[in-house]
């Protein structure tokens, strides 16, 4: 089904009449916009409904009676994995951001219920003006990205709640023909641990929800975290290249033995310094610019900004006793990771730092201001407090620097990103490096990457492809063109070791849904033929669109 087959006025007259006019998008500069994401795309959005919690049923039936396919949204800002843009050639945008109710708020059980639009700053702001009893685990993206989006794409975060999708206590769910189911307990009457324990009786139903075209998720009930009594950020920095198998070991078995609890963040330098500035054209005068940056230039920015070849930030949480133990720990066994520095950064001590940063910054010869430009909000949100400065780094390749709204889509910013998981071990780290290192700078890249420790048993690799949307690469060709053949041989060679992802960009749906398993891709495929037999919820996403079934 495509844009020229599907006749829509029907549908957007009764749309209208349900929603009123304000809530039914249809001008061709908001409809185009809605189009455009941090990497090309080739999709179009017919229109944007905005409905409130109780018309979202009604709204279904519609596109249900007229055979009309939606994409599921909340803010949008799915960057770097498709943006707002369908995983099917043509669909309305079903926005879900009105539901952004925050309700049964739990402080003796630490619980919370979130509507689908509900944003990472609208929590954080709402469990402070609760007394700060809990915290939330954010990302490192928007404050306005929707918490229910992240969790139902498994996103992760850094704090001991990190696996977002370990800690949904209950979902409500609306599925294609209007049916609404609340999982776990949920769907008892007056059950006192709905919430709590999540599988609730017989067979458990969340996971179908979860990176899946089955429902429309309209909100989550999430455990929060207890505010511990003490917090204790951890930095290291380590100039070797081989340093990386060190810090894996040694992270590895603190993780295991719950010394960690929290999610530790490994970044290269490309990571770091994207965070610290933008491409250093000036470094070049008038010679031709290089791409990817040519190792002399990284080196004298790593040196500038005292960034390591490989940089871990980490934190220790729990009572006064258990973090000064943990510190300890985590102090003896990163002393293996040889030439690092170590330092472990309190609330007291990092506003003495901001205090008395002018005369430490002339003692030690440091960017101490443009060092806490970053230091500050990494700490804040380790803490659940989340910043839009880390999307700072998604503009390494602009010429301009980002206005501080960080609409990326509207600014032109190229960007992939790709997240591949492997055991959690020295030998596997090296491997993903070794293909990330091989791939990107082959195509003009720096090969930047983040490697989180997500349990004691497994890691994920995040590798950013960064680039500008309007320019051309040296080559002739548009950055575009080269980040889409970037991506693609970045997956054919991860493939070929043995590495998939634990999620992919909209571009990438069509093949992975038709990929592995083929006893698993049926199985999916009679479970949305049971629950969207007309396959109008988002076509494509997840699970194969039923013309382009996988073949036996």
């Amino acid at each position: 089904m495509n844009a020229e087959q599907i006749d829509i006025s029907a549908a957007i007259r009764q749309w209208q009449l349900l929603l009123g006019d304000e809530y039914v998008v249809t001008d061709k500069q908001s409809l185009d916009l809605a189009g455009v994401a941090t990497l090309p795309t080739h999709s179009s959005i017919l229109a944007i409904l905005r409905p409130a919690k109780k018309q979202v049923a009604a709204t279904v039936a519609l596109a249900r009676e007229h055979g009309i396919p939606l994409y599921t949204i909340s803010s949008g800002k799915n960057w770097g994995y498709g943006s707002r843009v369908p995983s099917s050639k043509s669909a309305v945008l079903l926005d879900l951001r009105r539901l952004s109710e925050i309700s049964d708020y739990d402080p003796a059980h630490h619980l919370v219920t979130v509507g689908a639009g509900v944003t990472q700053r609208q929590l954080a702001d709402f469990l402070k003006a609760q007394g700060d009893i809990d915290w939330m685990d954010c990302t490192g993206s928007h404050p306005d990205c929707s918490i229910v989006g992240n969790t139902v794409e498994r996103g992760f975060g850094h704090t001991p709640y990190g696996e977002h999708a370990n800690f949904i206590g209950s979902m409500e769910v609306l599925l294609a023909d209007g049916r609404v189911i609340k999982t776990g307990f949920g769907r008892f009457p007056g059950a006192k641990a709905s919430g709590m324990y999540k599988w609730g009786l017989g067979p458990a139903l969340d996971q179908l929800f979860l990176q899946s075209n089955l429902g429309i998720v309209l909100s989550m009930t999430l455990w929060l975290m207890p505010k511990p009594e003490k917090f204790v950020a951890f930095y290291l920095s380590a100039a070797s290249e081989d340093a990386l198998e060190q810090i894996v070991a040694a992270l590895v078995p603190l993780k295991r033995s719950g010394v960690i609890t929290s999610l530790p963040h490994i970044a290269n330098a490309f990571r770091v310094l994207g965070g610290m500035q933008q491409y250093p054209w000036p470094l070049f005068g008038s010679g031709a610019i290089q791409y990817p940056l040519p190792g002399g230039f990284a080196e004298q920015l790593k040196k500038q900004w005292q960034v390591g070849t490989w940089n871990v930030s980490g934190a220790l949480y729990g009572t006064k006793e258990q973090v000064a133990n943990a510190r300890t720990q985590v102090r003896k066994a990163l002393k293996q990771v040889k030439g690092a520095r170590l330092n472990f950064i309190s609330d007291e001590l990092l506003r003495f730092i901001e205090i008395f940063q002018k005369p430490i910054a002339f003692v030690t010869r440091m960017d101490l201001p443009g060092m806490l430009k970053v230091l500050r909000p990494v700490h804040d949100m380790m803490k659940g407090q989340p910043s839009a400065q880390f999307l700072t780094s998604s503009y390494w390749r602009m010429k301009q620097a980002p206005d501080g709204q960080f609409d990326m889509d509207k600014d032109g910013v190229g960007l992939i990103w790709s997240a591949f998981v492997a055991p959690a071990d020295p030998h596997n780290a090296r491997e993903l490096m070794k293909i990330v290192e091989q791939v990107l700078p082959a195509y003009g890249f720096e090969p930047a990457v983040t490697l989180t420790l997500l349990n004691e048993r497994c890691i994920d690799a995040v590798v950013s492809i960064s680039f500008d949307r309007a320019a051309i690469a040296p080559n002739g060709k548009s950055w575009d063109e080269q980040a889409v053949q970037c991506r693609d041989q970045l997956y054919q060679t991860m493939f070929e070791k043995g590495f998939y992802p634990y999620r992919t960009d909209v571009n990438k749906m069509a093949e992975m849904t038709r990929f592995g398993d083929t006893t698993y891709l049926s199985v999916l495929d009679d479970l949305k033929q049971a629950l969207d037999p007309k396959g109008i919820l988002s076509p494509g996403r997840y699970i194969a669109e039923p013309s382009k079934k996988f073949t036996e």
